[in-house]
């Protein structure tokens, strides 16, 4: 389920009993394939899903994504895609890792800039699917303070501010060393499902490996060479969406059969 975003300033006596909807579902519209994600939170990330980069055409830079699925509209992380018995790497409600991409964890709240333009405060979409005021996690306590649940988006949507200029400097001084290469992997699942995953770059191990002394100590004097890593040994994460993905095949041949 979609809606318009109307994102307006959150305050809490327009806001006073606003609640939100944590869980994790399609129907929330959690079933997205991929996720931008940023350098203030590449250690969590590269942990779980695989990260690559989406070419921008316009700026001529990359978008950094952590990748959820492998066809479009599928996040295999989310709970109801998987089969009973998996209930032991279910460390979120209703999502199957020990940590969400910041872009996915901030629900219905973004960062905006507020009367002089200089300015950050929480904005939130009343037309989000995981508004209520009836069900969730509330916003505001009953005098009027911030929850734990506002705090601790507010500490998500800093990530994510702080991580903006930073992530797009990176990627800046990863396209200067060439190191971004195009990935196209060939997939075969247990039913004999071909699938094609192309249109996304990664970091080429034999560009980093060929790295001189002068251009690694550069990257880590910015702070770059450390993501460098983790975003390339991070690809490794894609055999977790490929044994994911073959679980639910292999769920639907036995209710086929049965």
């Amino acid at each position: 389920m979609t809606k318009n975003n109307t994102y307006t300033l959150l305050d809490n006596v327009t806001h006073k009993d606003l609640r939100v909807i944590t869980q994790y579902r399609a129907q929330f519209g959690d079933n997205m394939a991929s996720v931008p994600v940023f350098a203030t939170e590449l250690a969590n990330v590269s942990r779980h899903y695989p990260v690559l980069f989406y070419p921008e055409e316009a700026s001529g830079s990359f978008v950094m994504t952590a990748l959820l699925g492998l066809e479009k509209g599928e996040n295999l992380f989310l709970n109801e895609s998987l089969p009973e018995g998996y209930e032991r790497i279910r460390a979120q409600a209703g999502w199957a890792a020990d940590y969400v991409p910041a872009m996915v964890a901030r629900g219905p709240f973004a960062i905006g800039l507020h009367e002089n333009g200089t300015q950050v405060m929480v904005h939130v979409d009343e037309n989000h699917p995981k508004i209520s005021t009836t069900e969730g996690k509330p916003v505001f306590l009953p005098k009027g303070g911030n929850s734990d649940y506002l705090n601790r988006v507010a500490s998500i949507l800093n990530l994510i501010h702080s991580g903006v200029q930073v992530t797009k400097d990176m990627i800046a001084a990863w396209q200067a060393l060439e190191l971004l290469e195009p990935l196209n992997v060939n997939i075969d699942l247990v039913d004999g499902t071909k699938l094609s995953l192309g249109g996304h770059y990664a970091i080429s191990e034999e560009k980093v490996a060929a790295l001189g002394a002068d251009e690694l100590h550069s990257l880590h004097k910015d702070g770059y060479l450390q993501g460098l890593f983790l975003a390339m040994t991070s690809l490794s994460n894609l055999q977790t969406l490929v044994d994911l993905k073959n679980v639910r095949k292999q769920q639907e041949l036995k209710a086929y059969a049965g």
